[in-house]
Parts: C-alpha cells; structure tokens; sequence
C-alpha cells in the first residue's frame, strides 16, 4: 500500500466548510494504494479513470483506497468537509 501521486491539485470553496478537492491526474500504482485528500470526510467522489478497468473504492475519513486488479489513473474531483 503506498500512497497516489497527485498533480495539479487545488481547493474550491463550495459552502461554509465544504471543500471540493479537483486534480488533473490521481495515479494509483497499484490496488490498495490511497489518497490523503486532506479533507475530514468525504461524501462525493466524482474520479474517471482513464483506461476501462473495473474498479472501487474503500473512504475512511479523507483517505481513499482503490480497490482494483490493477492500478489506475484518473481525473475529477472528491468533496468533503474540513
């Protein structure tokens, strides 16, 4: 388990303290690896990958987990609260 690479990440103020997380590319190396988001919660994951694997994902807090045969690479966005 290791953690993603992120790049071009930045922060939108959605309301109050909802914060949307948005990145250009989240590559998960291989299955089980995760994301610290920096948020406390997260309640939307809105993240397509950018080859056709079936996948999921496991959230704890802030942290995401891939669960997939294989990594992956995606693009999008997750929301959540501070």
């Amino acid at each position: 388990m290791a953690a993603a690479t992120v790049t071009n990440r930045r922060q939108n103020n959605v309301v109050g303290a909802r914060v949307q997380v948005v990145a250009n590319s989240i590559v998960f190396a291989a299955n089980g690896d995760t994301w610290d988001t920096g948020l406390n919660r997260v309640d939307t994951i809105s993240l397509t990958p950018t080859t056709n694997v079936a996948f999921g994902f496991t959230v704890s807090g802030g942290t995401i987990t891939l669960v997939a045969a294989s990594g992956l690479t995606f693009r999008g966005s997750v929301t959540g609260n501070f």
